[in-house]
């Protein structure tokens, strides 16, 4: 367990902490300029027609496709801007229909805010697309029209929608795959620290190389995707190398292995973002094997050389690995940068209602279920939606759509996601609101110079969109001053309203959460309890495939790591939002993290078994291992559980299985080796194993 002084940060000194980080790597300018140009244009050609307020209208529209394309390609976000496209339109729609009509207005308003609230347990598309939808609902809901003349505008969002999709399907970033490259490289960085630091946790680089194969699923299969998808591939094989070497770090020579390695990685991580071929290899680390080859060969027979003999097969296993990703960097760095249009397969269309279908039962589970955390959110946000509005309607001030529309955006699933991003929207909105609200007042900027104004706050609020909630807030939030100046209501006073409508609206969001919150002490004992779970299942199958090799597929030890992978993210982030919460109520975060912490060298002992396993050619049966096997998974499963367990045995069972064999057989034959090696990384699994049952029975302190 981590000491007190390593622990981030909880409570509100966390919450400062996120509001005013600033992510570097985060800005996107040249991407930026593309989202911009969707905004800008339908501005500046309404105002060229003399239809500047339809040109305002389609500008809005744009806006939120605009942000749904700032993840990377189009192929990737094309169902993301698609959505929320015609959400947006839909609710511009609906929203002029019922303006003006409050009792129709208070109802639609709880089915869109509600909707919009179960939607979160599909994803971030989904979010995206339900706030864009009741923003837009918000936003247009204050003008009472005609069927037709809602009809009308309504179209305006759609083209502006439209517009960005196109210019997001006809201008990519400057070299193709932006987002999976720099999410790779930040990985293959991640790998590089990883090396040089054995106690670093190797979730981070597992989890930003599974994004790139996430986002490469929905592509057409190609030479350069190929290329991408086998980097991902690569870091992921890398991480247990490197986790597997943690478990060697007496044997002479790994330390500065591991050096070698980091330096190595640190160059394919350079490489990869830059798009440019790696630097040369440098032979420290292939002298360095070398002389590890030449120490495994001079090891004693049996149980007292295999820490080197399997130090020395991870060590070779990794420079080739290593010198795989250069060749891959190198192939990388000369695909094509001029983009053909590709048409999409048909197995993808027929796949969509299968999707859908899925999409909906998940939906309909979470709306049977009052003690899910998304079911909770939907139903803050029908109940404050409603009284946003209506409080909005009874303030003397101007604008008091800004009042239901900071109320959407602050509100979020978690404590940690609303104080977090609910003070920093405050704090953005509130200062844009004011900054273009006097630039407004002092200028009085039309026409043309109108039109560069909006250019400018587009592009400023996208390519600050994935380095500062705070930063993005004031720019995204000065755009839509700018975009609603056509409509009028240009006044000082005007300026001071919207941003009293935007503190109260976000007072009322902080204050909802506060009256009926979500406290994260289940999740994150369900969190943890799933871990444990999932790695009783992936020791289970993993040393069934020592006990007897033919019994197992690889494919299913496979399929229970990355189950455990994603279990110990969950944990993790759980884990995270926990510690951001007032310390009154706060769950027993200490505990947490002795289980993470003992889960995590579980996992390194188990990827040590299963690399060796992998690499095998020949197997033979070590059926001695079946009874630690079964303490273990029972230990595991019962501890995931919250039931007291016994783990008196294991040490035991392990010393035995250590000792030589009683038989007297051959120590250099592979059941012997193989017997030895078991032994070895079992000791540091049964350690975890009763440490995680002596933080698990430790009195919980009370919170506060």
């Amino acid at each position: 367990m981590s000491p007190p002084g390593d622990r981030p940060p909880g409570g509100f000194r966390a919450t400062l902490i996120a509001v005013l980080a600033i992510d570097r790597a985060g800005f996107a300018p040249v991407i930026a300029l593309r989202g911009a140009a969707g905004v800008a244009i339908p501005v500046a050609i309404g105002t060229a027609l003399g239809h500047p307020a339809e040109g305002a209208i389609a500008g809005a529209g744009a806006l939120p496709a605009g942000v749904a394309g700032m993840g990377g390609g189009f192929r990737a976000n094309s169902t993301l801007i698609a959505g929320t496209t015609v959400g947006m339109a839909l609710s511009t729609l609906v929203g002029g229909v019922v303006a003006g009509h409050t009792v129709i207005t208070v109802l639609v308003l709880m089915a869109w805010g509600f909707a919009a609230g179960i939607t979160v347990v599909l994803g971030r598309e989904a979010t995206v697309i339900g706030t864009q939808a009741v923003i837009g609902l918000v936003v247009f809901g204050r003008f009472p029209e005609s069927v037709a003349s809602s009809a009308t505008h309504a179209a305006w969002v759609l083209a502006g929608g439209v517009f960005q999709a196109l210019l997001a399907l006809l201008i990519r970033p400057p070299h193709r795959f932006g987002a999976e490259r720099r999410i790779l490289a930040s990985a293959y960085a991640d790998l590089a620290q990883l090396a040089r630091d054995p106690n670093r946790p190797g979730i981070s680089a597992a989890g930003e190389a599974a994004v790139p194969a996430t986002l490469l699923r929905g592509r057409t299969p190609s030479e350069d995707v190929e290329l991408l998808r086998g980097l991902a591939d690569e870091a992921s094989r890398i991480r247990l190398e490197l986790q597997s070497l943690a478990t060697a770090h007496d044997v002479p020579g790994v330390s500065e292995i591991r050096l070698a390695a980091s330096s190595w990685l640190d160059r394919s991580a350079v490489a990869i973002r830059a798009g440019e071929t790696a630097a040369p290899e440098d032979d420290t680390l292939a002298r360095r094997v070398e002389q590890l080859r030449e120490l495994r060969e001079a090891a004693p027979v049996g149980r007292q050389g295999t820490a080197t003999r399997y130090a020395a097969a991870r060590a070779t296993a990794l420079l080739g690995q290593l010198r795989a990703v250069d060749r891959l960097v190198g192939a990388l760095a000369g695909i094509r940068r001029l983009v053909l249009p590709r048409g999409r397969g048909a197995p993808a269309v027929l796949m969509l209602p299968r999707r859908a279908a899925d999409s909906w039962r998940q939906v309909a589970l979470t709306a049977r279920d009052p003690k899910s955390s998304a079911y909770r959110h939907a139903v803050r946000l029908a109940v404050v939606l409603p009284v946003a509005e209506t409080l909005s309607h009874a303030l003397p001030w101007q604008r008091g759509y800004w009042v239901t529309l900071t109320a959407m955006v602050v509100l979020k699933p978690d404590y940690a996601a609303t104080a977090q991003r609910g003070v920093a929207r405050v704090a953005g909105t509130a200062l844009g609101v004011v900054v273009a609200g006097l630039l407004i007042v002092a200028a009085h900027p039309s026409g043309g110079v109108l039109s560069v104004l909006i250019a400018i706050a587009t592009w400023f609020a996208y390519t600050s969109f994935g380095a500062s909630y705070a930063v993005y807030s004031f720019g995204i939030t000065a755009l839509v001053v700018l975009l609603l100046a056509p409509l009028g209501g240009n006044e000082l006073s005007t300026v001071a309203d919207r941003g009293l409508d935007t503190l109260a609206g976000g007072a009322l969001a902080l204050s909802a959460y506060a009256i009926w919150p979500t406290w994260e002490a289940p999740t994150l004992r369900s969190a943890c309890g799933r871990l444990l779970t999932s790695l009783a299942s992936y020791a289970s199958l993993l040393l069934s495939a020592y006990a007897d090799p033919p019994a197992v597929d690889p494919a299913d030890i496979a399929a229970a790591a990355a189950t455990a992978r994603r279990a110990r993210i969950a944990a993790q982030s759980s884990l995270t939002r926990a510690i951001a919460e007032p310390a009154r109520v706060r769950a027993d975060t200490d505990t947490a993290a002795g289980i993470l912490a003992a889960s995590r060298r579980i996992v390194i002992a188990l990827h040590a078994l299963r690399t060796t396993l992998e690499d095998a050619t020949d197997h033979a049966a070590v059926p001695e291992v079946a009874e630690i096997r079964d303490e273990i998974v029972a230990a595991l499963n019962g501890l995931g559980r919250g039931r007291p367990v016994s783990v008196a045995d294991l040490r035991d069972r392990q010393q035995t299985l250590a000792a030589e064999d009683p038989t007297g057989g051959d120590p250099s034959s592979l059941h012997a080796r193989r017997r030895a090696l078991l032994a070895a990384h079992l000791d540091p699994l049964v350690d975890s194993v009763d440490t995680l049952a002596h933080v698990m029975s430790s009195p919980q302190p009370e919170a506060g």
